[in-house]
């Protein structure tokens, strides 16, 4: 019986890793399509903006290299003559080879990893007064400022504790469209 246990077991184990799915590349449309918008809503942007190109940084884990390349091929694809007059330059890290954060980035999407990654790239990026946005809303809690709602609307949600720590502000329409992140702890 337990050789048969660990046959069946294998079987499911295999069956899920083939047939799972890690991130919802429906999603990533939503998010390539609002985070550039968003972005432009940040009070001062325009001074942050160097040589009339925004700067995105893309920070995932090889697990995710796949779904990185479609998230930045969809930003790609929705702006390919930029957003405002702006062109958009997109540069991709993974968390294994983060250093420090560029001045010139004006905004981090952050794929999901671990707790210790989220912290570490947050706190990097906060010190530069750059925008971060998130994958996962859950990622929230660990002062990511910005992702996307799906429940009954497709809407922002934002950590105003998270946007007030990093010296960041946005419009006012930016709240008022937006779902406020509570965070519960």
């Amino acid at each position: 019986m337990g050789i048969l246990m660990k046959f069946i077991f294998s079987i499911l184990l295999f069956a899920s890793v083939l047939f799972s799915s890690t991130l919802n590349n429906s999603i990533l449309e939503i998010h390539a399509t609002l985070m550039p918008k968003i972005l432009l809503l940040e009070n001062n942007i325009e001074k942050k903006i160097k040589n009339n190109v925004i700067n995105i940084t893309i920070a995932y884990e090889k697990t995710n290299y796949n779904e990185m390349k479609f998230f930045k091929q969809a930003i790609n694809r929705k702006y390919p003559e930029g957003i405002s007059g702006y062109e958009i330059k997109i540069n991709v890290i993974e968390y294994a080879n983060l250093k420090e954060c560029s001045n010139e980035t004006n905004a981090v999407y952050v794929f999901p990893s671990s707790k210790e990654n989220i912290d570490n790239i947050v706190q990097k990026y906060k010190s530069c007064h750059t925008v971060t946005f998130a994958y996962d809303k859950n990622y929230l809690s660990n002062n990511v400022m910005l992702s996307i709602s799906l429940d009954k609307k497709v809407k922002p949600i934002i950590n105003l504790k998270a946007v007030k720590d990093s010296g960041i502000s946005f419009r006012p329409i930016l709240l008022s469209i937006s779902k406020v992140y509570k965070n519960d702890k």
